[in-house]
């Protein structure tokens, strides 16, 4: 039986920051994978999406440009932007195991179960190692109504080879309002549908307000309030979202985006000690399980941050770091930004606008759509919220616009290196850029 000084469950982002390293350092790694090679985020999730927005992203922009430089009408090619992604994503898989065999790491296919703390099996071979890091992820979260396997997921959406003429989201979370953003921008009547009467609960609401309203203008029509109690298959072969009070939104393709969920179930954990709590695995604060030989990184892991690809890694680097006696006993995160790619995209680092007001912290609310980094090509929105501490320095930000992901990093950096309104102003930037409006915000 081969024997390892650790063992890695899952190919993500996670599994392979965690699995390079060892390897680097002198262990001896093997890397378990049932799936896709490289896992979701390069496969079905966020690097697709990204490429399905450049699309998005150029329409828009020339649409704002209309009759101020530009003239004529754009519209999303389906099928060639499809073609475009999977010159991305095709190879991905591929491109993960050449970089593990270069790297000499032992990989295996399969899905992995333990047969106990040390010991796992995929069935057709059986190997143990030292410590184990669980990096399986997550999986859309489903619903527990009649008719949920007429539901598609992230995974269909990023795949489809036509886009239908009609969609519903079940959800107001990340992926709904990224998604209903890309869809409507292919020509599609998109529909969303929202358990409560809000989007994306953990953002200021303000702006999540300023986001409904340029995405309604889009076209997209949001549906409050919905309880989702089935989903129903149609004579005309459309499906009906069947909420308990009755209403209905009917649909081409409808779609879960109502959260995800830790994939924990047929590891056998109960065989190695390890508990769930949640929506994945029971974590210490140095990310061990409840086996002390066993680790859980990234989205399966029930740790108190966003579950987000750099999370993740960041997560996995540490306990490579851990095992390899570089790391201190608890891990120590950064501020962590978030991003929702939508249109216009919405994001947030620090402390939020929301529990900076709540605690009677300095709030500076400030309307970009002036400046010329928006005005010049025509931005219809542009919005920003900045938390400030007692001394000035900026501890929070939140940002509404199409270059919200860029401007929200150099906040981040601000953040993370506690810099004050001087140390801010004392950073040259190339001008005229977001980068150089950093200035007006200390």
């Amino acid at each position: 039986m081969e024997h390892f000084n650790v063992g890695v469950i899952g190919s993500g982002p996670a599994g392979l920051s965690a699995a390079f390293p060892l390897q680097a350092a002198g262990q001896s790694v093997v890397i378990v994978e049932e799936y896709l090679w490289g896992g979701t985020c390069p496969n079905y999730g966020c690097d697709p999406k990204k490429v399905l927005l450049a699309a998005v992203e150029a329409k828009e922009q020339a649409e704002w440009m209309q009759h101020t430089g530009l003239i004529g009408h754009n519209e999303i090619d389906w099928p060639a932007l499809m073609e475009h992604k999977m010159a991305y994503t095709d190879p991905v898989p591929a491109r993960k195991i050449a970089g593990l065999d270069d790297a000499g790491i032992t990989h295996k296919y399969g899905h992995a179960y333990f047969v106990d703390e040390h010991t796992v099996s995929t069935g057709t071979e059986t190997f143990t190692a030292d410590k184990w890091i669980i990096a399986t992820g997550a999986r859309p979260a489903r619903l527990s109504v009649p008719g949920d396997e007429l539901l598609h997921d992230n995974e269909d959406f990023l795949n489809l080879p036509k886009m239908p003429e009609e969609v519903a989201f079940i959800g107001a979370g990340f992926i709904a309002i990224e998604f209903a953003g890309i869809a409507a921008a292919a020509g599609t009547k998109v529909h969303v549908v929202a358990k409560h009467d809000v989007i994306l609960r953990e953002f200021d609401q303000d702006l999540t307000q300023d986001l409904i309203a340029q995405m309604e203008s889009k076209g997209i029509t949001f549906h409050w309030n919905f309880d989702t109690a089935a989903v129903e298959e149609t004579a005309d072969g459309r499906f009906d979202i069947v909420a308990a009070d009755g209403r209905r939104v009917t649909s081409d393709m409808p779609f879960i985006a109502a959260g995800r969920a830790g994939n924990t179930e047929d590891l056998n954990l109960d065989a190695a000690g390890v508990e769930v709590a949640g929506n994945g695995i029971k974590v210490m604060a140095d990310l061990r399980t409840t086996n002390p030989n066993i680790f859980a990184v990234g989205d399966v892991a029930e740790s108190p941050v966003p579950k987000l690809t750099p999370t993740g890694a960041y997560e996995a680097r540490y306990v490579a770091g851990l095992l390899t006696g570089t790391e201190p006993e608890e891990i120590s995160y950064p501020a962590i930004p978030t991003m929702v790619y939508g249109s216009p995209k919405l994001g947030q680092v620090g402390m939020s606008a929301v529990e900076a007001e709540a605690k009677g912290m300095r709030v500076n609310s400030i309307d970009m759509t002036p400046w010329l980094a928006y005005w010049r090509h025509k931005e219809p929105i542009a919005k920003a919220k900045v938390v400030l501490n007692e001394k000035g320095v900026i501890i929070g930000a939140t940002v509404l616009s199409a270059e919200a992901d860029e401007l929200l990093n150099y906040f981040t950096v601000a953040i993370n290196q506690k810099q004050d309104k001087w140390a801010i102003k004392h950073n040259l930037y190339s001008y005229p850029s977001i980068a150089s409006d950093m200035g007006f915000f200390a």
